[in-house]
């Protein structure tokens, strides 16, 4: 793929912008690419410095899509897109398990009959393994996220690799399933080093974002709303947070934006993942035909992810549709 590589601080865009020939990056926004943000204390040019000196590897990393013809596991590009074409959103929340805001949002994307991803901290999963365990059983896909937020791309690869290892395999304990699928993993800070190809090899797929309404910066809920609205494309992965802080306002944004979008015609479904193609991997209890499951239930079932509208039970996912909302595939 010919990348043509253009950094600077574009249109009020405080991001490094990367231009992809043939590829349809979309315009730049709120933070669309996933660059890394600022931390405090960290200005604009120290963070170019850092992009800058990463770029040299950036074609090799890159992926806006899942590559074509590969059979075997993930690639270790990265991920910035659905894995479905058309008005798709892939919604993503970092830095939990949080026991105040994670019950919220969860509650919210039940509601709203939305699944997302959620970007566990292994230090936060140990604290919180009850949410981990509610979280898998809803049917979300979940995301390694480091240990504790540090920048695991400045790390030697072996404190890396280690680092990512211990997040995964905290994960599974908490969910008390040793071989739960943990299809992502996504860098702190978007600082990737080798850690896409630490993760492919541990099979996972590099997830990045393409929208950041900056819910980390303290904003109110009517400001994180504009700038969702305004920045929102069709398969865009769009970053926001359910621990490390203060995520009022991000609940209270969202509980506006879904159902608008939903009116509006978008939906929801996982990022891509690279390599493949796999079976699914579900989370979700598997429907059982003699089990009575209450409104809000959801299920797994030949593949794909059911939420029951009402109580139910006999009828399957498949046969009664006026019962089972399709959430679609693992």
């Amino acid at each position: 793929m010919s990348i043509e590589v253009v950094g600077g601080w574009r249109g009020g865009c405080d991001v490094w912008v990367v231009e992809a020939a043939r590829v349809g990056i979309p315009p730049c926004g709120s933070d669309q690419y996933g660059a890394p943000r600022p931390r405090k204390g960290v200005g604009h040019m120290a963070v170019v410095r850092r992009i800058a000196a990463a770029v040299v590897g950036l074609a090799s990393v890159v992926a806006l899509a899942v590559p074509a013809g590969a059979a075997g596991g993930p690639t270790g590009e990265v991920v910035y897109r659905t894995r479905g074409d058309g008005q798709v959103l892939a919604l993503t929340f970092d830095d939990g398990p949080s026991p105040q805001w994670t019950p919220q949002v969860l509650d919210l994307l039940r509601e709203n009959k939305v699944r997302a991803v959620f970007c566990l901290l292994g230090s936060q999963v140990e604290l919180y393994p009850d949410l981990v365990r509610r979280i898998v059983a809803e049917g979300h896909a979940v995301c390694d996220h480091s240990v504790k937020h540090d920048d695991l791309g400045s790390m030697p690869v072996e404190q890396a690799r280690a680092d990512i290892v211990a997040t995964r395999d905290a994960i599974r304990r908490a969910a008390g399933n040793p071989n739960l699928p943990v299809p992502y993993f996504r860098a702190p800070f978007g600082s990737w080093g080798a850690t896409p190809q630490i993760a492919a090899e541990l099979g996972m797929s590099a997830l990045a974002w393409t929208v950041d309404p900056r819910d980390w910066d303290g904003s109110p809920s009517d400001v994180l709303v504009g700038r969702l609205s305004s920045a929102v494309y069709p398969t865009a992965v769009v970053l926001s947070h359910d621990g490390g802080g203060d995520r009022g306002p991000t609940v209270a944004a969202y509980r506006q934006m879904i159902p608008q979008w939903q009116r509006s015609g978008w939906v929801f479904d996982l990022p891509a993942v690279t390599g493949g193609p796999y079976p699914p991997a579900c989370t979700a209890p598997s429907w059982g035909r003699d089990t009575s499951y209450p409104g809000g239930s959801r299920v797994s079932y030949q593949g794909r992810v059911y939420q029951a509208d009402w109580w139910v039970r006999v009828e399957s996912p498949t046969k009664a549709p006026w019962v089972w909302v399709d959430l679609g595939a693992c």
